[in-house]
């Protein structure tokens, strides 16, 4: 009788260890955006193709031109992809480097957000989405702006830029996760030079994900710091609903 109680609990320990294996079973998707195609070291959606798709994960992206005094002039927002290196030429040519030099962990290519942009995760029946954590830094022109001046302010005590990413599910908010690029409060004085991972698992389980931006360094209501932020190796977690 003993011997048949002892079998009966080690069968209980296997099927629950089975159990806790199988249930909800995740796949971690990483998004590096060393696959996509670049002119120059750039993708910024001037080849027409909108946004940028990869795994399933749609990239916003917008490419547009207006006419101006006899002259087109062109513009992207969004998602736009990168190999540049270069982190000391300073100013707008130079809008598409990352400040680190190269992409995360020294990688070839990263991504950038100008202005606003969001991740779209695929509509799948019984599956949800979130995304786990993302590598950010600045880019070189927004970095030398808040260092050393130029269209802004140089930065000084109190001031902050910061990049805000916020969580949809059914297009009802789910959470926000800040990062501060640059910040100066309390006898800080940040300004983002390296990849760092951030934390975005507080967003919960999203179908979309968007970045804005706020600084201190403001003319009105319009921010005179560049509204970037490089990304790169954006983990996003699959799984079965429960």
């Amino acid at each position: 009788m003993k011997t048949n109680k002892l079998a009966l609990l080690l069968l209980s320990v296997v099927f629950a260890l089975v159990s806790c294996e199988t249930e909800n079973p995740k796949t971690q998707i990483l998004v590096d955006f060393e696959n996509v195609s670049l002119t120059d070291s750039v993708w910024n959606g001037s080849d027409g193709a909108g946004d940028l798709v990869i795994s399933g994960i749609t990239f916003t992206n917008k490419y547009d031109s207006v006419s101006y005094d006899g002259y087109m002039m062109y513009f992207w927002n969004g998602f736009a992809c990168s190999a540049k290196t270069d982190k000391t030429t300073k100013g707008y040519e130079n809008q598409y480097a990352a400040i680190a030099g190269s992409g995360a962990a020294g990688s070839k290519q990263y991504a950038l957000v100008y202005d606003s942009a969001s991740i779209s995760l695929p509509a799948e029946a019984g599956v949800e989405y979130s995304i786990e954590s993302a590598m950010l830094t600045n880019n070189t022109w927004a970095y030398y702006e808040i260092k050393e001046g130029g269209f802004g302010k140089v930065f000084a005590a109190g001031d902050w830029f910061k990049v805000i990413v916020t969580g949809y599910l059914d297009n009802k908010e789910q959470g926000t996760v800040e990062y501060y690029l640059a910040d100066f409060r309390d006898g800080k004085s940040f300004i983002s030079d390296n990849w760092a991972k951030v934390d975005f698992s507080a967003l919960g389980n999203v179908d979309k994900v968007s970045f804005l931006f706020d600084s201190t360094d403001k003319f009105g209501e319009w921010m005179n710091t560049p509204a970037f932020v490089c990304v790169d190796n954006v983990v996003v977690v699959k799984k079965d609903k429960e």
